[in-house]
């Protein structure tokens, strides 16, 4: 099964924990919101349609007393002008009635209220022989303006003929009234009720006695809209908001929290992969957890651990090699140097002990010579392996004192002069007086002596010179020899490090002459240098002598 990534897991997570209980909650609140909107639209309808009607029934309840105040009045006036200019008065003064008149009985409409034209007909008799009767007529079609617009909240009022079923006035001139009394069904046992086959737009009644009228209210779709539908999208838009908050929260939270979760993955992937020097780098705010914080404390301080080790592992393991070539090299040159001399020494000494044959003293004396020119090749050797791990250690020990240094240098001529060597010697009369080991200088001589020996070309003589330049002694010895490599140059004055190749080498030696000579010199404060052309020039710069 695929891993999802922790982007992935939150967004799943928002889904079901955050959209999913808000889309529900939403849904239901709207539902509950919707049925209480929706009955409290509904008795809204209901209080409208029976203030309408009784407001409608007052209306002409008064108008029909004041008529009848009129009547009784007008039995009194016995003057037919001064009636004439009394109805003037009453239509002028109250603005109430319309078309004040005298009829007699037998022309009263069939019907008590006759409505004609928004207006309704009012009659009361007159103390004339009761044949007579006062007639008027007063405005039915001013709903808004009976009740006010505020009162009806934008709904439709139909006021129908209880018997007849016919309009008698409305407020709405768009709406057929068939329409609107299609669903009727009146309650025999109820003065009012509520109709209508649409849930949000009900529909409410109310019957009134005098006169025999149905009040219809409708309520609009605006009306609706207003109440429920403006009702839903306000709890649909407070959840919206809510839920968006809440992931716009949670997503600036996941965001930082992520982006660090990816530092503590990179992290931990450059360990995997040998980057030690990897540090993570979080982004800190307020939604940065402490954990992570720690986390990544913690992580550094393992990584700078691990890399110190590393580092110190690694030198370890440089070292070790180093050892083992040193090993390998120590094995291989003193196995072969040391064998040389050693096989001298037995051969020679092998022949003066023989009782076979009898030997004259040249041979004997020349044999003993060989003897101990190869028992102090040893020695030599020996005395350079030995003194490497004092070197190396810094624990060699100088007996410090004031050398001649002529005398250092014929020591070391004495000691490596035969018939197959020879040095041309220049040392100045007036040479200064060194503070140096005086065995330790005389190996420094001997080894440069001898390496000279070595790699001289064509048994050219050793050039051996020794001045006071700038007042300081200057020791220089050359030798001729082939040119040597500068990669070869740069490295002469380390260990197990030969002029010649392994392919080409012809002189013997462990290698190790020229690399004792330099931490000796520089143990002693004597400034060691090397020329490379045709002629090979060793240089030693006494920087300590007697002035």
């Amino acid at each position: 099964m695929k891993r999802l990534k922790i982007i992935e897991q939150i967004i799943i997570v928002l889904v079901v924990a955050v959209l999913i209980p808000f889309i529900t909650i939403g849904i239901i609140i709207s539902n509950i919101s919707q049925q209480s909107v929706r009955n409290e639209l509904a008795n809204n309808t209901s209080l409208i349609a029976q203030f309408v009607g009784e407001a409608v029934e007052n209306y002409v309840n008064l108008s029909q007393g004041q008529l009848d105040q009129m009547a009784g009045g007008f039995n009194y006036i016995q003057n037919t002008m001064a009636k004439v200019q009394y109805f003037d008065e009453i239509e002028t003064k109250t603005k109430l009635f319309k078309d004040l008149d005298i009829i007699e009985k037998n022309k009263i409409p069939k019907e008590k209220y006759n409505v004609s034209n928004g207006r309704l007909t009012l009659v009361s008799p007159i103390d004339i022989d009761n044949n007579y009767y006062l007639s008027a007529q007063i405005n039915i079609n001013i709903i808004d303006k009976l009740l006010g617009k505020e009162n009806i909240e934008g709904r439709n009022v139909y006021i129908f003929d209880y018997q007849t079923k016919k309009l008698v006035v409305t407020n709405d001139t768009n709406t057929p009234d068939k329409e609107v009394v299609s669903d009727l069904i009146l309650k025999e046992d109820s003065k009012k009720g509520l109709f209508g086959k649409k849930k949000n737009t009900p529909k409410a009644y109310y019957k009134l006695k005098n006169p025999q009228w149905l009040v219809v209210v409708d309520t609009t779709k605006k009306v609706t809209a207003k109440t429920i539908t403006k009702a839903r999208y306000r709890i649909i838009l407070s959840l919206c908001i809510a839920a968006f908050s809440i992931i716009f929260i949670v997503g600036l939270y996941t965001y930082y929290l992520y982006i660090n979760i990816r530092q503590l993955f990179k992290g931990i992937t450059a360990i995997s992969k040998g980057n030690y020097d990897k540090k993570i780098h979080l982004i800190k705010r307020a939604f940065t957890p402490h954990e992570i914080v720690f986390l990544a404390k913690e992580f550094n301080y393992m990584a700078n651990k691990i890399n110190v080790s590393y580092k110190d592992l690694r030198e370890k393991n440089k070292e070790l090699e180093r050892l083992n070539d040193f090993r390998e090299n120590l094995v291989n040159a003193t196995s072969h140097e040391f064998r040389t001399p050693l096989t001298s020494i037995i051969g020679y000494t092998s022949r003066l002990l023989r009782q076979d044959i009898v030997l004259d003293d040249e041979t004997k004396l020349k044999s003993l010579q060989i003897i101990k020119q190869q028992a102090q090749r040893l020695s030599n050797m020996v005395e350079d392996l030995l003194v490497i791990p004092e070197l190396e250690s810094y624990s060699l020990k100088f007996n410090i004192q004031e050398i001649d240094l002529s005398d250092s240098i014929n020591r070391a001529i004495e000691y490596l002069s035969s018939n197959e060597v020879k040095f041309n010697s220049n040392i100045a009369d007036d040479i200064k007086n060194v503070w140096a080991d005086d065995y330790r200088l005389e190996q420094i001589i001997i080894n440069l002596l001898d390496n000279a020996i070595k790699y001289n070309k064509d048994n050219a003589p050793i050039e051996i010179e020794a001045n006071n330049i700038d007042d300081v002694p200057v020791l220089k010895i050359k030798n001729k020899c082939d040119k040597i490599s500068d990669d070869i140059k740069e490295k002469l004055f380390e260990k197990f490090i030969r002029a010649d190749s392994k392919l080409t080498r012809t002189t013997r030696g462990t290698g190790l002459g020229l690399y004792i000579v330099k931490g000796l010199a520089e143990a002693m404060k004597i400034d060691i240098s090397l020329e490379c052309d045709e002629e090979f020039i060793m240089t030693l710069k006494f920087n300590d002598y007697v002035k």
